[in-house]
């Protein structure tokens, strides 16, 4: 599997809850975000392979969930995610949301 990074990548402080379902009970944050993938840094334990859901809440105050792969997991620091089967609306607010970080940051 190749575990490159595709797209351009950018560094957030996004507080998020993530879990094998969409009731996501584990608490993390999204410290990068890409396109394609982000690393949520966490002390739960994630498996590589494991299908996962990751649930943060927007600057527009509402909830925005993400399904994604786990590539590697560092113990005790967190893991990396590439998005799965992302629809049009999640692509586009992805977008958004990438942008938002790298005017934040900028």
């Amino acid at each position: 599997m190749d575990n490159r990074r595709d797209g351009e990548r950018v560094k957030t402080a996004l507080p998020c809850n993530w879990g094998l379902s969409e009731d996501s009970p584990r608490n993390g944050n999204i410290t990068s975000l890409s396109r394609n993938g982000c690393f949520v840094q966490t002390t739960a334990r994630a498996t590589e392979e494991q299908i996962v859901y990751v649930r943060c809440w927007l600057p527009s105050e509402r909830w925005f969930t993400l399904r994604g792969r786990v590539t590697y997991y560092l113990s005790k620091i967190g893991f990396g995610l590439n998005f799965t089967d992302l629809n049009v609306e999640q692509q586009e607010m992805l977008a958004l949301l990438i942008e938002y970080h790298r005017e934040e940051k900028g």
